[in-house]
């Protein structure tokens, strides 16, 4: 029956009054949705779009911020990397901008160019790109540690002893790639960081970052030298740049006379990787004396170098250096202190692209027409940053979109499954909590409302006074409680603070009391005993009652997290929730709002399946 009667709602100000309630509770209803829309559009984001607060990502529909959380993950979250690759531009990732017209002519011939001659550059001269983030697992971290799992049938403890390691869990086996450019750059052929190597090695073009030699030159030496003033740089030097990207990095140190020429000699005495230098035949001699002066015999070097040489004389510039050693510490010692500048070069993947195209077109003339360019110079062409982003982006956008929706959730999925002690704790302090909340608190109630003691109504009052303190601070006690009768780290420290509820005893006993007395009295008549009473008819007929209650049970078990964390701190004895707490610490944001989107799941799904009855709960305690 209506509270207003139909004539009632005829009037104007019934009207407005039951418009500006609707209007009320439709304004109260969006301000619960719109904070958990908000959290589900950030579960897809990463760190550089996670500060738009936009119900749908912008990557999904717009390709300028889709290209931004590429390079993002393409320069695996190093800022430095794309400063080095576009010097004098972008310093910040949400700084990106998708170019509006690429070259498709400079980019199929970047690729010729790596089909023909990339194997002269190997793993010293790029990065595998989406192999590292910073509380993310991009694609190429991802297969990596799929391919070990594979290759150790997913034991850990093989996967240890192959590679003399001791990672604790599979999510501890990473590699974050120094700057390959820089002096102190170390690899190894052997052992774990070989078998990354050997991964490296079998990246397809795409998922391989090669970096512009061009660009770091001018972030190491030019740009703290003149304090990032380009025309400062033009005045002292008698240059012209008009970018920072127009300086480009000789192969070979400039001439007397040349303004650069003493930059060039800090860049490759001091900053370079060995690997990335070269001396040249003339320099065999002075190179020999060196290592004269400083081993004194041959036996000595023999031993450093593991080597067998008779004599001083045998013993040449090596062409294909190792990673580290006392050959490669020599070698970057007389570079340092006694090579000659027109004995160094520098090998990079930007001068050998420059001398393909030479080679591939003759003239410079050919090349401009191709290219629709206008370079003054084969050595002016410029590392293609641009283009060769651009174009991989273009041919793998669909795929770049579907993984960014999918990672987020992909490593919040591996962190729960991985660890599958939290889900089966979990579910049995669930299924214990509910247990005990429909056997407990109704025998409590069915006392109180069946032999009505008289000091039942001080009983119920107590009960609810404790629906007046906090649960934090109910926590302490019962930690005290717990530690004291040795229960920690144990399913009966979670449950057994929570087997009685003052609210579910009232509530119960209230239901009880409606329950009419022939009943008893008949089974009485009929010899029944209590216990039999309580199970066959008070329990059969408090379905809707117990239903309530072991719903509020299963969320009240389900969402606990700061009493389960205090009392169970072994990590063997964490719950769901205690398990993405520690993982919030250390994952990305985005991560950790994946998480809480599949952790909710639970809950959302109970309450579509189960909404008559929980309806039911907020009905029948106001009839009683």
């Amino acid at each position: 029956m209506s509270i207003i009667g139909r004539v009632g709602r005829q009037s104007f100000k019934v009207r407005a009054l039951n418009a500006s309630l609707h209007v009320i509770l439709l304004l109260g209803s969006v301000t619960m949705v719109y904070p958990f829309l908000l959290m589900i559009s950030s579960s897809f984001k990463s760190a550089v779009d996670s500060t738009q607060l936009d119900l749908v990502p912008r990557y999904v529909y717009r390709d300028g911020a889709l290209y931004q959380k590429y390079l993002e993950s393409r320069y695996n979250e190093e800022s430095s990397r794309l400063m080095d690759n576009y010097p004098g531009g972008w310093i910040a990732f949400s700084e990106v901008e998708l170019p509006s017209d690429g070259n498709p002519a400079v980019y199929e011939d970047w690729k010729r160019f790596l089909r023909e001659r990339g194997g002269d550059y190997g793993v010293n001269f790029y990065y595998v790109s989406e192999h590292y983030g910073r509380g993310v697992y991009p694609l190429a971290q991802r297969q990596y540690r799929k391919l070990l799992r594979e290759e150790n049938g997913g034991d850990l403890a093989a996967f240890n002893r192959r590679y003399n390691t001791g990672a604790k869990s599979w999510e501890e086996i990473s590699v974050e790639e120094k700057d390959i450019f820089l002096r102190n750059f170390a690899s190894s052929t052997q052992g774990y960081l070989g078998r990354f190597r050997r991964f490296k090695e079998q990246r397809p073009d795409w998922q391989r970052l090669y970096m512009n030699p061009d660009g770091t030159f001018v972030n190491a030496i030019l740009i703290p030298t003149f304090q990032g003033n380009l025309d400062k740089l033009n005045k002292e030097l008698g240059t012209s740049y008009a970018t920072w990207s127009q300086v480009i990095l000789p192969e070979s140190c400039p001439a007397r006379g040349d303004p650069l020429r003493p930059y060039w000699l800090e860049y490759a005495r001091e900053v370079l990787s060995i690997q990335h230098l070269r001396l040249s035949p003339e320099a065999e001699p002075g190179f020999r004396r060196a290592l004269k002066e400083k081993y004194g015999g041959i036996s000595l070097l023999n031993t450093a170098w593991q080597a067998s040489y008779s004599s001083f004389e045998q013993v040449g510039i090596p062409v294909r250096l190792p990673d580290s050693g006392a050959q490669v510490d020599d070698l970057a010692l007389y570079i340092q202190t006694r090579a000659a500048p027109e004995e160094l070069r520098i090998v990079s993947v930007a001068a050998g692209f420059r001398d393909w195209l030479e080679d591939k077109y003759g003239s410079l003339g050919a090349l401009n027409r191709a290219w629709g360019s206008s370079y003054t110079g084969f050595g002016k062409v410029p590392f293609p940053s641009a283009e060769i982003d651009r174009g991989t982006f273009m041919e793998r956008k669909g795929a770049i979109r579907r993984e960014f929706l999918t990672r987020n959730y992909a490593m919040a999925l591996d962190q729960m499954l991985a660890d599958s002690r939290s889900l089966r704790n979990t579910l049995i302090y669930v299924l214990l909590s509910i247990f005990f909340a429909v056997t407990v608190n109704p025998l409590a109630a069915y006392a109180l409302s069946r032999f009505k003691p008289r000091f039942t109504h001080q009983v119920i009052m107590i009960f609810m006074l404790t629906m007046a303190f906090p649960a934090m601070v109910m926590g302490i006690p019962n930690f005290l409680m717990l530690k004291r009768l040795n229960l920690l780290n144990t399913f009966w420290a979670l449950v057994l603070p929570a087997a009685a509820d003052g609210y579910f005893i009232f509530l119960l006993k209230g239901f009880f009391d409606s329950l009419p007395r022939e009943i008893y009295e008949s089974a009485s008549l009929d010899g029944a005993g209590e216990l039999r009473m309580f199970w066959q008819f008070t329990m059969y007929l408090s379905k809707p009652i117990l239903a309530v209650i072991a719903l509020g049970a299963f969320n009240a078990a389900y969402r606990n997290f700061l009493f389960a964390f205090l009392v169970c701190q072994d990590q063997s004895m964490w719950t769901l929730m205690v398990h993405i707490y520690e993982l919030l610490q250390r994952a990305s944001s985005g991560v950790g709002y994946a998480a809480l989107v599949i952790a909710a799941i639970p809950t959302l799904a109970v309450f579509v399946f189960f909404q008559n009855i929980i309806i039911r709960g907020i009905v029948v305690p106001m009839e009683k």
